[in-house]
């Protein structure tokens, strides 16, 4: 369910995927966190990228012999959200021109990636996107991981 209604205004969906991937670096952050406090990852996976704490997060899911049910969709969900990330870098590092004609084109900052029409409708899709892991993501940090590894549950407004 789309939270975000395209406007039309590009710039403002730009600010939503970033905003909304904000929130969902949080909850990946909050997630890991478990696992620091339990002593199966060490502290200094607090300053990797993003990228390489869902490839921690899912290792070790992958290393439980058995999940609880309510986390069996975590590493998939964190798949999921590395994947939109990644989308996210596109147009957060890319930049958007008007042509002469008036119509908005998005060139990549990565060499050699053509450049393409940009549209308002595709950032709302995104922010949408990732607006829509948050109830997943929130509920694995807030109740289910500290559930499973005995850190209890956290107050998400701390």
């Amino acid at each position: 369910m789309a939270i975000l209604g395209d406007d039309g205004d590009l710039i403002r969906g730009l600010g939503f995927v970033a905003l909304y991937a904000a929130y969902v670096e949080e909850a990946v952050d909050n997630c890991l966190e478990h696992f620091v406090e339990v002593g199966r990852v060490e502290g200094k996976a607090r300053r990797r990228s993003t990228s390489q704490k869902i490839e921690t997060l899912q290792a070790e899911l992958k290393k439980e012999s058995a999940l609880p049910e309510e986390l069996n969709g975590l590493a998939d969900l964190l798949g999921h959200v590395g994947e939109l990330l990644e989308r996210r870098n596109v147009f957060i590092h890319g930049r958007v021109y008007a042509t002469v004609d008036g119509d908005k084109i998005r060139r990549s900052g990565r060499p050699g990636e053509p450049q393409q029409e940009a549209t308002s409708a595709e950032l709302y899709e995104l922010a949408n996107q990732l607006f829509e892991t948050l109830a997943g993501l929130n509920a694995a940090w807030v109740f289910r991981l500290g559930r499973h590894l005995g850190t209890g549950t956290k107050d998400p407004h701390q």
